[in-house]
């Protein structure tokens, strides 16, 4: 690895567990076309390996809100969703891949910007779980989808619980790639940079949870992001 990929590394994972620490959500929308564009080995796998420790984290920091029937039932849908998402790796080239990811990240931030809601109900949750493990083993966002279908929580309940049920993922989804023999050294090793900037990241966001404006960040957020899949769809077709 080069040494410009190695601190671009520390510096997105740095950034996004800011963003991750601080609303619950939104750290991968930042991160995640960025680092394809920097290295593709940093997706999904090193991401997902980080996604634990982190997620763990900002989960048991607030772990008295998780609630545990969302928990529940985004777990009904997380191992199939897993599943397909493995499948979905296994088969796909880096160039198809990397348009798949920013063409499901412009989706995702046009909904949002359309203030487009879905009902928070069981039935939603067991679909953001499902979609949630799909995304898992394919752009290593498995928090995007149960964010959708999360909204209605507030502040402490939201980053508590979307963490909890992010963890769950990336641990069932490292699992299965290992067992699919996806996991290499160059992996671990990217996972251990990476690392370093999710811990910085998770540090800073402690204070600033309870002051930032969540709805500012958001909108800044899903700007950055849909400027960074643009420039992987053009770099991926091209």
């Amino acid at each position: 690895m080069e040494f410009f990929e190695f601190v671009a590394g520390i510096a997105l994972f740095a950034i996004a567990a800011v963003i991750g620490g601080v609303l619950g959500f939104g750290g991968g929308l930042i991160a995640v076309p960025f680092l394809v564009l920097v290295n593709p080995e940093f997706i999904p796998i090193p991401m997902l390996f980080t996604a634990i420790i982190f997620s763990g984290m900002v989960a048991w920091r607030e772990r008295m809100m998780i609630s545990p029937s969302a928990v529940k039932w985004a777990l009904v849908g997380i191992i199939p969703g897993v599943a397909l998402g493995v499948f979905i790796l296994l088969a796909i080239s880096t160039e198809i891949l990397g348009v798949f990811i920013s063409l499901l990240l412009l989706v995702f931030v046009g909904i949002q910007v359309t203030r487009f809601h879905l009902k928070q109900t069981s039935k939603t949750i067991l679909i953001g779980g499902f979609l949630g493990g799909i995304m898992s083993n394919t752009v290593g966002m498995p928090g995007v989808a149960l964010a959708l279908t999360m909204s209605k929580f507030e502040g402490p309940t939201f980053r508590s619980t979307i963490n909890a049920c992010v963890v769950m993922i990336s641990v069932i989804s490292s699992v299965v790639l290992i067992v699919a023999g996806e996991v290499a050294t160059s992996h671990l090793k990217l996972a251990s940079y990476t690392l370093i900037g999710a811990l910085i990241g998770f540090k800073i966001s402690g204070p600033l949870r309870h002051l930032v404006d969540r709805k500012g960040i958001t909108e800044i957020t899903y700007a950055i992001s849909a400027l960074g899949s643009m420039i992987l769809l053009i770099r991926s077709v091209i």
